[in-house]
Order: C-alpha cells, then sequence, then structure tokens
C-alpha cells in the first residue's frame, strides 16, 4: 500500500513538474495563458491571465501600479484616477466601456501595494461600484532569473451588478484577458 502511494505521489509531482516546464516553455516563446478556475460556492469564476513582458519587474510595476493612468494603458478603462494613496494602500477609481446596450461599470477599489524584490505585487478588494463584487491583482516576478524579463500573473474575480448573461460575460472575459497582458507590453515598450 504505501509503496503504491509513493509512486503515485512521484507521478504526480512528474506531471506537476513536467505541465510547469511546458508552460514556462509556451511563456518563454510569448503565448499568453488563459484560465478559468472555479471559486467554491460561486458560478463565476476567477479568471487568470499570465505572460512574459520584456522588462524588468520594475519597469512594468511603473505601468500596473499607476491607476491613475489605466484609461491610457488598460484595454476597455474609459477613465481613471487616483483617489489617495496612504503608504502602500491606494485608492482608485475606474471606468469601464461596455458596448451598446450594456451600462458601463464603475468602482471603486482599494488596493495594496508590495514594491519588489522578488515580487512586485497589487493587489485590490472593491470598495463600492457597480459590480457585485470586483477583487484580485497582479503580480509581477523575473522570469526565470532573467532581471529583463518579467513573468507577469493578472487574476480578477468579478461580477457586474444587473443581468449580463453569464455566457456572454464569460466569452467577453475570456476572449478580452490576453489584452491585458498585450496592452502592457505595449506600454512598456512606448
Amino acid at each position: 500500500m504505501r509503496h503504491a502511494l509513493g509512486t503515485a505521489l512521484l507521478l504526480t509531482l512528474t506531471l506537476a513538474a513536467s505541465l510547469a516546464s511546458a508552460n514556462d516553455e509556451r511563456l518563454a516563446a510569448g503565448e499568453i495563458l488563459v484560465e478559468a478556475q472555479n471559486v467554491s460556492g460561486s458560478d463565476i469564476p476567477r479568471m487568470i491571465v499570465t505572460g512574459v513582458i520584456e522588462a524588468s519587474p520594475a519597469e512594468v510595476w511603473k505601468i500596473v501600479s499607476d491607476c491613475g493612468s489605466y484609461s491610457r494603458t488598460m484595454p476597455r478603462i474609459k477613465e481613471s484616477r487616483q483617489i489617495s494613496r496612504n503608504g502602500d494602500t491606494v485608492v482608485c477609481e475606474t471606468v469601464v466601456g461596455l458596448p451598446f446596450p450594456l451600462s458601463d461599470l464603475r468602482s471603486t477599489t482599494t488596493a495594496t501595494h508590495t514594491v519588489g524584490p522578488v515580487e512586485w505585487r497589487r493587489q485590490w478588494t472593491m470598495i463600492e461600484g457597480n459590480y457585485r463584487f470586483n477583487e484580485g491583482y497582479w503580480s509581477l516576478k523575473s522570469f526565470n532569473g532573467h532581471d529583463n524579463r518579467t513573468l507577469a500573473v493578472y487574476s480578477v474575480y468579478a461580477a457586474p451588478e444587473g443581468s449580463v448573461p453569464d455566457w456572454m460575460r464569460r466569452r467577453a472575459q475570456e476572449s478580452s484577458m490576453p489584452g491585458v497582458i498585450e496592452a502592457v507590453r505595449e506600454a512598456v515598450a512606448k
């Protein structure tokens, strides 16, 4: 019995390592990975997008941490402004532009900023807005030990108030998520 459990554990670890290696190869080649992760007790998934950006985490951080410029650097952000900053806590307001006939989405969030090295992280939760919930994070780290390549992870768990059909919301999230990494790549290149 112990031998079978040990063998199963070894096979699981080997499979996990080979999947991580395959993902690293895809990321190194410029691919953007999108994952819908189930959230216990919710029919809304957490969306996670991962990509490599050809710049140091500190350079990418300048864009990710500046919520007041999101209307210029992030897709679908129609308006953005930083309301306040107290140490590592930043309060921001954003408006996401949606296509007709849907109404734009407004939110005010509070974010905690953690500045590397090792990890640069911006983690937010909603204070108020026309979402049922809106939370997420950016995580930036050097990619495979390369100081001028950033492994960027963007995670969002959000659902607007009102009656947006689940299939429409899910499809919009999955199709728009790679655009977030692409927009940061473009902003860093400027």
